[in-house]
């Protein structure tokens, strides 16, 4: 009998860093990613900032993501169920000067990167063109905190042929859990993340599970735990659920809802 898992993704494209993913399984009321590093696949490398902004790049890469992610299913002979995925899956609509659900996000207090529209991303990719012939450094690229954005649209795109995708964002997720969280980047704040997730996913429970983060994915601790935060998002149901902007005009990020968190 199959298994069903919900994926992760936290979305990189920086080179030679392997993209981390999770698949994690419902399990007598936890929510157990497996194993992944232990399988024979290994997730693909980003091709960085000086790259990404080539389409073909974009697609080749996504295309590598799909597979990787069909190898680790069929190697745990899993059924994916739902994919969250941290990134936007489109451009913005180019009517909005913001994006709804972005737009919900800011005004709820929650940070992020605004999303440009399919002209603005042209108009960045010739930025960095330009940039780039002049002789300037990848380091100084232009819109380095958008640019990531391009491989994820690709990413999602072919990810959709393998389950239903949506958007996450962990750091929204964190804010709900944890709202004066400090940033990531800091000492122990990955774990004391994981830690909150942990209360209502109950993984990891022991010092054995704690030891097994290493194995869920790619990537640093701040990685897995974001890819199991997206997992953990896709696993919810719908009455678990917020979700800020609009489906149908296909401008949602999901998030666990007050209701979810406030009750633990």
């Amino acid at each position: 009998m199959k298994r069903s898992v919900f994926i992760g993704v936290d979305v990189s494209c920086a080179v030679k860093k392997r993209i981390p993913i999770v698949f994690a399984e419902k399990r007598e009321g936890r929510l157990i990613p497996l194993p992944v590093k232990a399988s024979p696949f290994q997730a693909p490398y980003g091709h960085g900032n000086k790259l990404v902004i080539e389409h073909d790049f974009n697609v080749d890469y996504a295309k590598r993501v799909r597979q990787y992610v069909i190898d680790v299913c069929n190697y745990y002979e899993a059924t994916p169920q739902r994919i969250g995925i941290d990134s936007p899956l489109r451009p913005r609509a180019e009517k909005l000067d913001y994006r709804i659900a972005e737009r919900e996000l800011n005004q709820a207090g929650i940070r992020c990167y605004k999303t440009p529209s399919k002209t603005e991303f042209d108009e960045i990719i010739n930025k960095v063109r330009h940039h780039l012939s002049q002789g300037g450094t990848v380091s100084r690229i232009p819109h380095a905190m958008q640019l990531w954005m391009l491989a994820g649209f690709e990413i999602s795109r072919e990810l959709a042929n393998v389950a239903p995708i949506i958007e996450t964002f962990p750091q929204a997720n964190i804010r709900r859990l944890i709202p004066n969280v400090p940033h990531k980047s800091g000492k122990g704040i990955p774990q004391l993340q994981l830690e909150a997730i942990a209360r209502h996913t109950n993984w990891p429970a022991t010092q054995a599970e704690w030891a097994q983060l290493k194995q869920i994915s790619a990537g640093g601790t701040h990685d897995q735990v974001d890819a199991y935060s997206a997992a953990w998002v896709a696993s919810l149901s719908d009455d678990e659920i917020d979700i800020l902007g609009d489906i149908k005009q296909e401008d949602a990020i999901w998030m666990p809802s007050k209701t979810l968190v406030e009750n633990k």
